[in-house]
């Protein structure tokens, strides 16, 4: 005999009115002992997700989609919350251990995807090629200038004389230091919550976060968003950063405080930056980052790779599905609410 459950994609990127579920389906078909209705309703508002929460066993949601307490609360059928991806700063932990929801995430996602997005903006900054694309377009190279020291906007130091500093040191972080290291710069790494001799053995210093905003020529970020990272560079920071620093953000938009990068960028246009994210997404057209001609943008697209979409769809429906099995998913967010729910190991 089966077990009926319903789960429910609010996801807008997995759960799009077009999705037909067949790689869901076809995951399916390995378990005999439950039988799932799949729904897709599409949606972020508290409201729209404690509707859905009222006929859901599972909900399934990405970044867009935030999990209060108030949601919570309001729907006590939910076994699981399975995230796409690995952040979490869109979920009440605490609230859903409170209320006996098992929360799941895929922290292996993108790792190789982001850390090549980050050094590929790395370098992109360092050597100029935005810049020299977009002069040479206007004519910069047809107009006399014959070498690249006449079109060039500002110094080009080769990667081995610089000091890269890396905030953050989780598995991206490590696997940017990995993709750093035959440049041979020296390279900085700032994470209270790894071990020094970790940081040494993988080819970087660990320091304070302080001495890494001081002494750096390029910046990458690479730390969670919580409340003690939120606008973790903000005007005291910018305050201490080289006037001609390049900063990489492909982690979180909020961790860095916009209206002092900008007001940074502005006052030192030596200054570069390059973003994946900001702090609204999609970024509004009035945003004065689109007027700054010292920052590149992307549109949140760092995490992008045909076969890692795949990979995390996948992942984060068989976690999904492992709870409404009884089963223990390869990773649960808030540990703490095994205390309340009996999964097999």
């Amino acid at each position: 005999m089966t077990t009926p459950f319903t789960i429910i994609v609010a996801s807008d990127r997995y759960g799009a009115a077009s999705t037909d579920f067949d790689r869901e389906h076809e995951l399916l078909a390995q378990f005999d002992d439950i039988d799932v209705t799949l729904i897709a309703e599409p949606g972020g508002a508290e409201d729209h997700l404690i509707a859905i929460g009222q006929r859901a066993d599972a909900i399934l949601l990405s970044t867009r989609e935030a999990v209060t307490r108030r949601v919570c609360e309001h729907i006590p059928g939910v076994k699981v919350i399975a995230r796409y991806g690995v952040g979490l700063d869109n979920v009440d932990l605490d609230a859903a251990t409170h209320h006996g929801i098992v929360v799941t995430h895929y922290p292996q996602y993108c790792t190789s995807e982001v850390a090549d997005h980050a050094v590929a903006m790395l370098l992109t900054l360092n050597r100029r090629i935005v810049e020299l694309n977009d002069d040479l377009r206007a004519g910069a190279w047809s107009s006399g200038a014959r070498r690249a020291t006449g079109i060039l906007r500002g110094p080009l130091p080769a990667m081995s004389s610089i000091t890269v500093g890396l905030i953050g040191f989780g598995r991206i972080g490590q696997a940017v230091v990995a993709r750093l290291k035959p440049f041979g710069s020296r390279i900085l790494a700032a994470d209270p919550f790894v071990d020094p001799e970790t940081i040494r053995q993988a080819g970087a210093e660990a320091v304070a976060l302080e001495d890494l905003i001081a002494q750096s020529d390029m910046i990458s970020l690479h730390c969670p968003l919580n409340p003690e990272t939120r606008g973790l560079l903000g005007p005291a920071q910018f305050a201490s950063l080289k006037p001609d620093v390049a900063i990489v953000n492909t982690c979180r938009g909020p961790v860095i405080d916009e209206a002092a990068l900008i007001e940074f960028l502005g006052a030192h246009p030596m200054a570069r930056a390059a973003l994946d994210v900001t702090e609204v997404e999609p970024l509004v057209a009035e945003s004065l980052l689109y007027q700054l001609p010292n920052v590149i943008l992307t549109p949140h697209s760092a995490y992008y790779s045909e076969q890692s979409v795949r990979t995390v769809r996948d992942q984060t429906f068989l976690s999904a599905v492992a709870v409404l099995r009884d089963r223990r998913p390869p990773t649960v967010a808030n540990p703490e609410v095994l205390q309340r729910v009996s999964l097999l190991g």
